[in-house]
C-alpha cells in the first residue's frame, strides 16, 4: 500500500476541510433530494480497480459525484425524520476517532476513550436524573438501545432465561407498550424470543398518548391467565406526533406490578437539556432503562444512541462474560470500563468523543436555545394553521412536532380523497427539493407530519414549507 507522506495528508485534509465549509455554506440553497437519482447506479458501477488511484482525483469526484446526489438532511427546510444538522465539531471528531482508531470493547485498547464514555453516561445519568449508581452505554442508535432495555428487563425480571432460554421459562413472559410504539420494538419482540404475541399494545387517548387504566386492565388480564409481565415500555415522544406518555402513571403501574419500567426517550429525552420543557418528561427519572439518541436533538453526527440504566450492576448482570483470552493486568484493574462487558457489541468505535466535543462546545444553555427555538417553530406553524383557511392542525405542537393536513374548501369533509391528496402532495414538495416533509397516520387519517430537526431552521423555512404544500396541491 501507498504511503503518504506528512505533506500529502497537509494538503488533503485542507481540501477535505475545503468540501466540509463549502457543504455547510450551502444547505440553506442546494436542493434536499438528489435531482437525476434514476441514474445512480450505473454512476458508481465498476469492477474493483486492480491499481490504485490517485486520492485528490477521488475527492473530487466525491465533489462532482455524491454531493449532488445525495440526501441533504441537514438543511434548513427539511422537516422531515429525526435526522438533524450535524454539529461541526462533531463531524471534525468522527475524522479524529478513525484517525486514532481506538477498538473502545477494552479500557487497555483505548483509555482516555474509555474514560470520556464514562463522563458522557455520567451526564446522561444527570440529564434523566439518576442516582450515583446509575451506568450505562452508547450504542449504534435507539433500536439497539431499546433491545438493550428490554433485554436487561426480561433477564432481571425472568433470571433464569439467560440459562434456561425464553422458551423453558414458566408462564409466558410478556411486556407492554402502547399502538403509537417505534416500530423497533415490534423488532425486538422477535429478537428476545417472545415473539410478537408476547406484546401487547395498549391503546392511547386522543392526544396519542398511552391509557394508563387499559394498561393495568391487560396486565391483570395476563396475570389471570398465568402469563408473565416483566415489562412496561413508556414513550417520551412518539414518533407521529411527539405524544408523551403519562410517565408518573406508569412507573406506579410497574411499581405496583414489579414490573421493569423502560422509557423510550431517543429524541424526546432531549427536552431534559431545556429548563423550561424538563417538566414534560416528569416521572422519567423513575424509569428503570432510558434510551436516549445524541444523533437526534442533540445533534451528533450518527451513528451515537445510548442507553442508562438506574441500577448500573443491572447492565453488568445481562451482558457480562469472561473470555479465557482476556485475563491482562490491565483488563481487570479496569473492569468497569471494558465496555464490551455492558452491552451487545464487541468491536465499538469512539462514538463518544462526539459527543463529548459538542456537549462540552454549546454546553447545556447552548443546547437549551436550539431546543427551545425548535419547539417555538412548531408552535410558529400551529398559529400559521389557525390563521389559514386551508389547513388544519391534526395535533397539538408537542415538542419539535406537528401534525396538519391541506384541507382545500371543494374537499372538506371528504377524508379519503384528503388522505389521498396528502400523499400526492407529499410527493411533489419532495420532488422539488426545497422543503422536505413526511406523511404519517393520526385517528385513521393520513397527515403531514412537521418535526423540526435542523438547529438552522427558522420562521422563513416554515413559510417556504407551507406554500410548497400549496403550490405543489393539484388545481380543482
Amino acid at each position: 500500500m501507498k504511503q503518504w507522506i506528512e505533506a500529502d495528508v497537509r494538503r488533503f485534509g485542507a481540501e477535505v476541510a475545503d468540501l466540509i465549509a463549502d457543504y455547510f455554506a450551502a444547505l440553506d440553497t442546494v436542493p434536499i433530494t438528489p435531482r437525476e437519482p434514476g441514474g445512480l447506479a450505473g454512476m458508481f458501477d465498476g469492477p474493483l480497480p486492480e491499481q490504485g488511484e490517485d486520492p485528490f482525483s477521488l475527492l473530487a469526484e466525491v465533489r462532482q459525484k455524491v454531493l449532488p446526489n445525495s440526501f441533504h438532511l441537514g438543511s434548513p427546510g427539511y422537516f422531515g425524520l429525526f435526522n438533524p444538522t450535524p454539529t461541526i465539531i462533531g463531524v471534525f471528531a468522527d475524522a479524529i476517532a478513525s484517525t486514532i482508531n481506538q477498538n473502545m470493547a477494552a479500557w487497555s485498547h483505548g483509555p482516555a476513550g474509555a474514560q470520556i464514555e464514562k463522563t458522557v453516561i455520567r451526564w446522561m445519568c444527570d440529564l434523566i436524573g439518576y442516582p450515583r449508581g446509575a451506568f450505562g452505554t452508547l450504542t449504534s442508535g435507539g433500536s439497539l438501545a431499546n433491545y438493550t432495555g428490554l433485554k436487561i428487563s426480561l433477564n432481571e425480571k425472568v433470571p433464569e432465561v439467560r440459562r434456561i432460554g425464553v422458551a423453558a421459562a414458566e408462564g409466558r413472559p410478556t411486556f407492554y407498550v402502547s399502538t403509537q410504539a417505534h416500530y423497533s420494538i415490534d423488532r425486538l419482540a422477535d429478537l428476545l424470543g417472545i415473539g410478537t404475541d408476547g406484546m401487547r399494545k395498549i391503546d392511547c387517548d386522543a392526544e396519542a398518548r398511552v391509557i394508563p387504566e387499559a394498561l393495568e386492565r391487560q396486565i391483570l388480564a395476563d396475570l389471570s391467565m398465568g402469563r408473565l409481565p416483566f415489562c412496561v415500555v413508556g414513550i417520551a415522544g412518539t414518533t407521529t406526533s411527539g405524544a408523551i406518555d403519562p410517565l408518573g402513571a406508569l412507573a406506579d403501574i410497574c411499581q405496583r406490578h414489579r414490573l421493569w419500567f423502560h422509557v423510550d426517550a431517543a429524541w424526546g429525552g432531549a427536552a431534559r437539556l431545556a429548563s423550561g420543557r424538563a417538566m414534560l418528561l416528569d416521572g422519567i427519572e423513575r424509569a428503570d432503562s432510558v434510551t436516549l439518541d445524541p444523533h437526534k436533538w442533540f445533534s451528533v453526527p450518527f451513528c451515537a444512541g445510548a442507553i442508562v440504566v438506574k441500577d448500573g450492576e443491572a447492565l453488568r448482570r445481562t451482558f457480562e462474560v469472561k473470555p479465557h483470552y482476556v485475563t491482562d493486568r490491565v483488563f481487570t484493574e479496569h473492569e468497569d470500563l471494558n465496555w464490551f462487558q455492558f452491552g451487545v457489541a464487541g468491536s465499538r468505535r469512539f462514538d463518544a468523543l462526539k459527543v463529548w466535543l459538542s456537549l462540552r462546545q454549546h454546553g447545556r444553555r447552548g443546547y437549551e436555545e436550539a431546543v427551545e427555538r425548535q419547539i417555538a417553530l412548531a408552535e410558529y406553524l400551529h398559529a400559521r394553521l389557525s390563521e389559514s383557511e386551508d389547513f388544519e392542525a391534526m395535533s397539538r405542537p408537542s415538542l419539535g412536532v406537528l401534525c396538519f393536513r391541506y384541507v382545500p374548501a371543494h374537499l372538506k369533509g371528504r377524508d379519503a380523497e384528503l388522505d389521498a391528496l396528502q400523499m400526492t402532495i407529499q410527493d411533489e414538495v419532495q420532488r422539488r427539493g426545497t422543503s422536505w416533509i413526511s406523511t404519517s397516520i393520526l385517528g385513521g387519517r393520513r397527515v403531514f407530519r412537521f418535526c423540526v430537526t435542523s438547529y438552522l431552521s427558522r420562521e422563513r423555512h416554515v413559510d417556504a414549507m407551507l406554500e410548497q404544500v400549496r403550490q405543489a396541491a393539484p388545481r380543482a
